[in-house]
């Protein structure tokens, strides 16, 4: 369905909406065309051209908020969605207060992103690019045996909210991503596998000896590894892998589990939780995101802010029911996951040091590095941050980047390993992440206990 037609639709439903009874009501309308191809052994062995749409609506009723989605818009759709959200009011005791938004002075909120390089994306355009990319991996050493996994995929679509309070928002964005991950059989017969991706959105921005050598240092970088003896190591995390374990604890900085007990970060605004060279900002119109995001899925322009500002816990991320039962405002970080919105950051950005990650390690002297962390459901207590995880990675000896490692694990906990921070590097990288992405460079975490092999084998 074309966004206009949405737009009526919308339109006539939440006219319904408030003669139905609701006191007041929203319509959400998000659409998605994509198209996606793998590559295996030296053909096409998938590729998906899709289009999805889903419509939601939730409506307030004695203070109450009931929901309903469907991918189905007609007539009858109508009575179904109001009907469904009426039983959800009816049977719902949710104690807080809860909000359909609107700002008099910011009610028509309109933000188009997606660009002209988009039309790039063509089966054939990918299907070139794919073949090619999984031949010069297979070129790159002798030793890699396959390409076990190589996907290019591209997304784009509109996202559509209009409420009964007058609110009209748009927004929308587009993107693509390459993935790719090969095997490589060791002297001794061993297999490693590693890979690389790529995110963009100009196709033509895609620097394929770039990603190549990445690819080859991730791989090939890993022969010869074995483990280490237990211990207490000086750690830095590179900057893939600070991401997998920032992101993973990082909801305890929404309000919301600090509302219910579920984050020891409750109360703690305004304090000191981490070390004096770690700041992480939020800044969802960052110039060098790929989505920009200026108001959130409650109507609400979003701002840059500090979220942890030189140490001290500066702000939690609240919606508009999490800050109205803080007695705050909103953060602008409503956002929607199906139908019910929750607090999600958008584009989280590490303050990089003023260190390259070659003189991380030289600060370092003796340790080691950790490129990949495993495990990080099973083997983390988002609560209590303590944490022990399956890795991987290098030695470093001398100051330098020495042998790699694996079999190895490493523990503590997250809320020690944010204090003890010594140094952050100027590597950056971006992942994709909430509503945005997540910008963080290699971190010096201080001294981590590792348990490996007695006999390092």
């Amino acid at each position: 369905m074309d966004i206009k037609t949405a737009e009526k639709f919308m339109e006539k439903l939440v006219k319904a909406g408030t003669e139905y009874g609701f006191e007041e009501c929203e319509a959400s309308f998000a659409s998605e065309s994509s198209m996606s191809i793998d590559i295996l052994k030296g053909e096409v062995a998938s590729y998906e051209n899709s289009a999805t749409s889903t419509l939601s609506f939730r409506g307030l009723k004695n203070g109450q908020m009931g929901y309903c989605s469907t991918n189905i818009l007609d007539e009858n759709s109508i009575d179904f969605l109001l009907k469904s959200a009426m039983e959800n009011c009816e049977v719902l005791n949710d104690e807080d207060p809860q909000f359909i938004y609107c700002d008099e002075d910011n009610k028509d909120l309109y933000y188009s992103q997606i660009t002209d390089a988009y039309a790039k994306n063509t089966y054939k355009a990918f299907e070139e690019l794919g073949l090619k990319l999984e031949k010069a991996i297979l070129a790159l050493d002798k030793r890699i045996d396959a390409v076990d996994y190589l996907s290019i995929a591209c997304s784009t679509g509109p996202y559509l909210i209009i409420n009964s309070k007058g609110l009209h928002s748009y927004r929308d964005t587009d993107g693509i991503s390459l993935v790719g991950t090969a095997r490589a059989i060791d002297e001794d017969g061993s297999v490693k596998s590693g890979g690389h991706y790529w995110i963009g959105k100009d196709i033509d921005d895609f620097d394929q000896e770039k990603f190549l050598q990445k690819f080859k240092e991730n791989l090939i970088g890993k022969m010869g590894a074995k483990s280490v003896k237990p211990g207490t190591y000086k750690t830095v995390l590179k900057a893939e892998a600070f991401h997998q374990f920032f992101t993973v604890f990082f909801g305890n900085f929404f309000a919301t589990p600090m509302q219910r007990g579920l984050s020891l970060l409750a109360d703690k605004e305004g304090t000191k939780i981490a070390s004096d060279v770690f700041t992480v900002r939020e800044v969802p119109m960052y110039d060098k995101a790929l989505t920009k995001i200026p108001f959130d899925d409650e109507g609400v322009l979003t701002t840059e802010k500090a979220i942890i500002d030189h140490g001290t816990f500066a702000t939690a991320l609240y919606d508009l029911k999490s800050a109205n039962k803080a007695g705050k405002k909103s953060t602008g970080n409503g956002f929607r996951s199906g139908s019910a919105v929750s607090e999600m950051p958008t584009n989280l950005i590490v303050e990089a040091g003023d260190k390259s990650f070659d003189e991380l390690l030289e600060e370092v002297g003796e340790g080691i590095i950790l490129t990949d962390l495993s495990g990080l459901h099973a083997g983390v207590n988002a609560i209590s941050g303590d944490f022990s995880l399956l890795c991987e990675g290098y030695l470093i000896e001398n100051g330098k980047k020495g042998r790699p490692v694996e079999q190895i694990t490493v523990a503590g906990n997250f809320y020690d390993v944010i204090k003890s921070i010594k140094s952050v590097g100027n590597d950056i990288i971006n992942l994709p992440s909430g509503e945005g992405e997540f910008f963080t460079p290699s971190v010096y975490v201080g001294e981590l206990a590792i348990s490996g092999d007695d006999e390092e084998n």
